[in-house]
């Protein structure tokens, strides 16, 4: 498997993907504002062969990564509000995660399809905390 992308962002807890970001869903991705309708992203279905190895393992996986930073979603740069959906997000519209507007730090974003390697890194940089590698 591929290392794990970034596919979602619900309060304090990422989520990340090894499958092509692109075919990777979750309940409502399709509806704005995505803070008031979106799910968790989906795991392989046990009924969908497509999911699945031969050998029974699944063909891809969600890891979560817990964290603290100051830096924003789009929902709180529109206080809550947004007007994108997780799959605008995803087609990187806009990004995941970004310094504040009225920041006097360096310009920070963190778009979907980011690395969780990558995700960490900047997350950190940024003055951040992971509290929880990947579960």
């Amino acid at each position: 498997m591929s290392e794990p992308v970034l596919c979602f962002i619900k309060d304090d807890t990422a989520y990340f993907t090894t499958q092509e970001l692109s075919k990777q869903t979750g309940d409502d991705w399709n509806d704005a504002p995505y803070e008031h309708n979106a799910g968790r992203p989906y795991n392989p279905f046990r009924s969908i062969s497509e999911d699945w190895n031969e050998d029974g393992t699944p063909k891809w996986e969600i890891s979560e990564v817990i964290f603290k930073t100051d830096l924003v979603t789009p929902e709180e740069y529109h206080y809550g509000n947004s007007s994108y959906s997780v799959e605008d997000i995803n087609a990187k519209y806009v990004p995941w995660l970004a310094t504040a507007k009225y920041s006097s730090d360096p310009k920070v974003m963190i778009h979907a399809g980011t690395t969780i390697t990558e995700f960490k890194r900047l997350i950190k940089a940024s003055g951040g905390k992971i509290y929880v590698e990947e579960v």
